[in-house]
Order: C-alpha cells, then structure tokens, then sequence
C-alpha cells in the first residue's frame, strides 16, 4: 500500500473543497458546479454520493421541493428547516444542496441568490437571512459536511485494506504451512475458502476494528461483513485457488470470487468490497486490473471490489525452482467470464 499516494487523494479532497469553501460568494455556484463534477468523475467517490442519495428521510423531499419551486416562486418562501437525526442523513443533506446548488448555474444571479438564502434559512431557521450570511451557513454545514464524509470513508477504506496487507504479509512470512492446512483438512470443523475465512475473521477481529460480524446476506453466506457504529457495511470475501488449478479453472474462480462480493454489495447496499484470494498455486497469477491509490480493483456492476492475494504456496528454493510460470488474465476476461456464468 503506498502511502503518498493515499495521501495525494487526501490532498486532491482537501484542495478540492478548499476552492469552494473560500471563493467569493458571488462564484459560489460555479464552485460547487466544478466540485460535483470532480467527485462524480472519481472512481471511489462517485459511488459514495450514489449511496447518499439512496438515503431515505424527509430532507429529500424538502431540499428537492426547495430547488424545484424556488426559481419560479415570486416573494418570499418557506423551505422548511433541517430535521437529519443521523450522520448518514445530515451527510445525504449535505450532498443533496451542494448537488442542487451546482445545478444553478442557468438561473439569473438574483434568483440563485434567493436560492441560495432559501437553502440557508433551511440549514439555520432563520427567515431573515442575508445572502452573504446563507453562503457563509452553506459552506460552514453542507461544504464541511460532505468533506467530512468522503474523507471519513477514505479513512476506512484505507484502514481495512491496511489490516487485510498486515494479515497478507503475515500469512506468506509465517503461517503458509498452516493456512494449506486449514485449507485441506479444516480450522474449526470447516475446510477450504471456509476455514481461511475463519482466520481472516480472527485476524482482523484481533486488530481492535470497531466492527461486528453480521449475518448471511440474501445471496449466501458472506465470509466477513463489518458493520460500523454509524452503519455502514464493509464485505470481505474469501477464494482459495489449489495447487492443481489450471488457468480455466482459476479465470472461473476469481470472475465468481468479484461476482459474488458484487452481489453481497448489493444485498447491503454499499459501494464496495474486498476479495482476499488465497493461492497455494506455484504458478503466479497476474491480473490486468486497475488501481486506486495502489489497489488494484475491479468494477462489476458499478461495484469496486479490491483485490489482495495472499501466497500460501510449497514453493522450492531458488535455486531449484527453475523458470517461473504465469497465468496472466485481463479485466475483460474476468467481466465476460463473470457475465457469462451469472
């Protein structure tokens, strides 16, 4: 995992919002226009908003009532005020005004002003402020708001795809004899994917996570589900390619391996997932995926699943192992696959 790049998309977030949280009032509009346009361009958090825009309550209906009668309403208006009991409902307040605020950009300048002191006397219960004043509110709890949530979301991603590297670089350093043997002849009465799963829940339970194990999902049995305070659901999946895998047998193992985190992602609606691939193969595997901030990752169903494979091999010496061999497969290969067998 590299760090400066974790931290060059930590710094793009920042700066992104800084240009909207300190630009003059009158270029607020065309601010928050460029930062929705950067946000659902990203390849992570694009899909983040998307979840925020599922959430449900009675802010939806109020902001987009606001944003829909406002521009044709003559005098004055009454938007209602803020009601989000939850986080998850004041981050999905906070996206749905910085989202309509951008959406502004074909109205006369007076108009987007009364907009906008509507959207802040929404956030404010005042129904006497002024348009410096509403921007001003706009910035400090819709701007601020949504940062916070995407940058909290990076935080946690980083966090357990951190944890999940810690418990790769253990496995392959100190315990490949034991995970093939948990493999093969079973860890706590399960054998295969199953009981690698059991050690991964182990490891990662160990680490302190503030996450709970959660129940089946409708589509199976997921190996790993976390579930935060503020809860959000985070999946980890388990494969386990053999010694004997031949390259058909591991292309169909990997495409099902995406598809099913996939579908776990949807059955508790969440944007992303992680797959832990263990390969007791002497033959490396080489996938043509994409990456973010160093991840490799692919995008199935407008899910990203990460990617981490742990090498749990019997491999000879170096001066013994002659040659070594590969199975190279493409992402398009593993879509086309994953698409034919669902």
């Amino acid at each position: 995992m590299d760090q400066l790049l974790i931290q060059r998309t930590r710094y793009l977030l920042r700066s992104r919002f800084r240009r909207a949280q300190t630009c003059p009032d009158a270029m607020f509009v065309n601010s928050c226009r460029q930062l929705v346009h950067w946000i659902k361009n990203h390849p992570l958090l694009r899909y983040v908003v998307a979840d925020l825009s599922k959430v449900e309550g009675e802010h939806v209906a109020r902001i987009k009532q606001t944003l829909d009668e406002v521009p044709s309403c003559n005098g004055s208006y009454a938007p209602g005020f803020y009601t989000a009991e939850t986080n998850l409902k004041h981050s999905s307040v906070c996206w749905l005004i910085v989202q309509g605020i951008s959406e502004l950009e074909c109205l006369e300048p007076s108009k987007q002003q009364f907009v906008i002191s509507c959207l802040g006397e929404y956030l404010n219960n005042d129904a006497y402020i002024k348009f410096d004043d509403a921007v001003s509110v706009l910035k400090d709890v819709a701007i601020d708001g949504l940062y916070e949530h995407l940058d909290e979301h990076l935080d946690e991603r980083n966090s357990i795809y951190s944890i999940l590297i810690k418990y790769k670089q253990r496995s392959e350093w100190f315990r490949k004899n034991r995970l093939r043997e948990f493999a093969e002849n079973g860890l706590e009465g399960k054998k295969g994917e199953v009981a690698l799963a059991i050690d991964v829940q182990e490891y990662v339970l160990d680490q302190g996570v503030e996450f709970f194990v959660e129940p089946a999902s409708a589509s199976g049995e997921v190996d790993l589900v976390l579930k935060s305070s503020e809860g959000r659901y985070i999946i980890v999946d388990a494969k386990y390619v053999k010694n004997e895998s031949n390259r058909s047998s591991v292309l169909s193992k990997l495409a099902s391996g995406f598809h099913q985190v996939a579908r776990y992602c949807n059955d508790f609606d969440v944007s992303e997932g992680f797959l832990v691939n263990f390969v007791a193969n002497t033959t490396r595997i080489r996938l043509g995926l994409d990456t973010l901030d160093n991840f490799p990752y692919l995008n199935v169903g407008n899910k990203i699943i990460y990617y981490i494979e742990v090498n749990i091999a019997e491999e000879p010496s170096a001066s013994k192992s002659g040659k070594a061999t590969e199975i190279e497969l493409s992402k398009e290969e593993l879509i086309s696959t994953l698409e034919e067998e669902s």
